[in-house]
């Protein structure tokens, strides 16, 4: 996730920040409707932390990385970002881990029974082993 480095100080610890240490800082999320599940889930999880959500960022224009830098840096805000963030980060702006991976993706997949392709089950072990 991304913090304003002073958050990060205070908020972190050796194993990242934890999800309740984030209460009370705006969560400067992304439109509900580019992935109504995931949002849908991240928000309860952010929940039973007891983080309150705001209510949902427009769809337009787009938060761009630009501008949730400027909202993260200014403090009392974070964002979720992954651990190989590709663009560089603003010097007021940290990246933390969040302890114990709180938020965990899920990918499923589904083909029918009779199905002898060996490529399909190379698939699923790939995804296990993520």
């Amino acid at each position: 996730m991304l913090l304003s480095k002073e958050d990060a100080e205070n908020l972190a610890g050796p194993g990242g920040v934890r999800l309740d240490a984030l209460a009370g800082l705006t969560w400067i999320g992304f439109p509900r409707e580019g992935s109504p599940a995931w949002y849908d889930e991240i928000v309860a999880i952010f929940r039973s932390h007891g983080l309150e959500v705001g209510p949902e960022p427009a769809a337009s224009p787009a938060l761009i990385a630009e501008l949730k830098f400027a909202a993260v840096s200014a403090g009392g805000a974070f964002t979720l970002a992954p651990p190989n963030w590709a663009l560089p980060l603003p010097e007021q702006v940290a990246w933390c881990p969040l302890a114990g991976s709180p938020l965990v993706r899920r990918t499923w997949a589904a083909w029918p029974a009779s199905s002898h392709r060996r490529d399909l089950g190379h698939l699923v072990a790939a995804l296990d082993a993520l």
